[in-house]
């Protein structure tokens, strides 16, 4: 079968900008890469040419006098002078030249694809189990490499704009990104129209000058809305920001949204399939899951875990005498009682009708019975409103390892435990033995 014809290409420019087109050309099954042509053999574009085995040189002139010439110069330098120069010799060869608006297209064309194949890179890292956290450091890490810049960050704004949903920073200090956050989230809530890219100082603050000496920001848009940014920052002063860095942090920031947004709305529903209608708790469903999951992390690093099973007294008794919307109500009171009382590393759930869980990551049956114990002091004073039926529960502690060791023997000994809490009076805590 014959061979497809190749389209010979000689690079003339091998800086950042040269650094693009190679790694998107390379990868061009209809091109060849003649040779990467720049006076400095240390510029970026020379180096990565090296690395992928394409022959590399100061001088371009012997390539167009050579048998086998190439077909297209693609000139990625910065002075006319050179592209004047490049252009006649073209001319002279019956070469085709690339260069002045050419260039600029195809170098923002190449930006625009060097991003979609980074971002598929960070899409292709993607698992059905990432959050959005982590969604964000892959962007940033992604965006930052691709630069060649320092640090920077993402973040996110609530709908309003009035407040941060979260961000994500890399190579900062606390105390930079404080600064960081304030210009940056200042910049975003008055973003001019048909502005791509901001510098966030014309004079960097004194405190962060040896982090940063430049810090560029690009929006993140949903809808027409500005709902975050992008920030690169840069250590060296005599760098700035380029206009190809400009233009790749704005590709970057508006194919990023998308990516964003997708996982947002795949929280929310995943929220939504794991979420009690009436109380906000996790429900049945994610309880077993996350218990699992916990469950096999204490097994791997040898650590406790315990879990609380909590029944409210006569809760039937109190439907019956104050009705259904009274019932409710006192669902709600407790279940915001009980997300009060615990810990944020412990996860509460609504096991069922009037029974609730308590999963304690790292916590021995000791600290879980004292828990339990204020849990049960507090829950007819905190567990009802003022003039609302006063909220009594039994309970029942298990732990990993004493009393089981997969989920089925846990949750059995709970309910065992919660079972003769009941038996012997209601109004208090039994632990499994």
């Amino acid at each position: 079968m014959k061979s497809k014809h190749k389209t010979k290409i000689l690079i003339v420019g091998g800086g950042r900008r040269g650094l693009a087109s190679i790694e998107v050309l390379n990868e061009d099954r209809e091109v060849e890469i003649t040779a990467v042509i720049d006076i400095n053999p240390g510029a970026a574009g020379v180096r990565l040419a090296d690395r992928l085995g394409i022959e590399t040189d100061t001088e371009w002139r012997k390539y167009l006098e050579s048998e086998d010439p190439p077909e297209a110069i693609l000139d990625l330098t910065d002075g006319t002078e050179i592209e004047d120069e490049l252009r006649r010799a073209a001319a002279e060869r019956g070469i085709e030249f690339l260069g002045g608006v050419t260039k600029h297209i195809l170098s923002s064309l190449l930006v625009e694809r060097q991003v979609q194949a980074e971002l598929h890179r960070v899409s292709a890292r993607m698992t059905a189990g990432i959050g959005l956290e982590e969604l964000l450091m892959l962007i940033l890490s992604s965006c930052i490499k691709s630069t060649k810049y320092d640090g920077g960050m993402i973040i996110l704004m609530d709908e309003s704009g009035s407040s941060i949903d979260m961000k994500s920073t890399w190579g900062l200090s606390p105390d930079a990104e404080a600064v960081l956050v304030s210009r940056a989230v200042d910049k975003l809530r008055e973003w001019p129209p048909g502005v791509e890219t901001i510098s966030l100082f014309d004079q960097v603050p004194e405190g962060c000058a040896r982090e940063f000496k430049a810090a560029l920001c690009a929006p993140l848009r949903s809808r027409g809305r500005v709902t975050g940014g992008l920030v690169i920052t840069g250590r060296s002063a005599s760098r700035g920001f380029s206009g190809s860095s400009r233009r790749l942090l704005s590709t970057f920031a508006n194919h990023s949204t998308v990516a964003i947004e997708n996982i947002i709305l795949y929280q929310k529903s995943r929220r939504l399939s794991v979420t009690d209608g009436l109380t906000g708790l996790y429900n049945h469903r994610y309880f077993q899951e996350h218990l699992e999951t916990e469950l096999s992390r204490a097994q791997r690093y040898d650590r406790a875990l315990s879990l609380i099973i909590i029944d409210l007294d006569n809760f039937k008794e109190i439907n019956d005498t104050y009705g259904h919307l009274r019932g409710d109500k006192i669902l709600k009171n407790v279940s915001r009682y009980l997300k009060k009382a615990v810990r944020r590393a412990d996860t509460v759930c609504r096991y069922g009708g009037d029974e609730f869980c308590v999963i304690l990551p790292e916590t021995p049956k000791e600290g879980a019975m004292a828990l339990g114990e204020r849990i049960r002091k507090g829950m007819s004073r905190e567990g009802s409103a003022p003039g609302e039926v006063s909220v009594k529960v039994s309970l029942g502690v298990s732990s990993y390892p004493d009393d089981g060791v997969d989920l089925k023997g846990i949750i059995g000994k709970a309910d065992g435990a919660l079972y003769r809490a009941k038996e012997e009076g209601r109004d208090r805590i039994c632990a499994a033995g």
